[in-house]
């Protein structure tokens, strides 16, 4: 079963170690999920899902929750 896509696009402000940190946790927590973390030049942390057939707006916001609580 292929697994889906899971992005974090971080602040450029955002350390190396940061980065690290987000997607060392988000890989261990989400198994069913590839992660992806990168930097983009916005101020806000982007999210977005590809393979949305079994995925759902309560299941994003959750996901968001905890990408937000490792920024902290």
């Amino acid at each position: 079963m292929t697994k889906p896509i899971f992005t974090v696009g971080l602040p450029n402000q955002a350390t190396e170690q940061i980065l690290n940190d987000v997607q060392s946790n988000l890989t261990s927590q989400f198994n069913d999920y590839h992660v992806l973390v990168y930097y983009h030049f916005g101020e806000d942390v982007k999210f977005d899902c590809f393979y949305e057939k079994d995925f759902n707006n309560v299941k994003y916001e959750e996901l968001k929750k905890i990408v937000k609580e490792q920024l902290r």
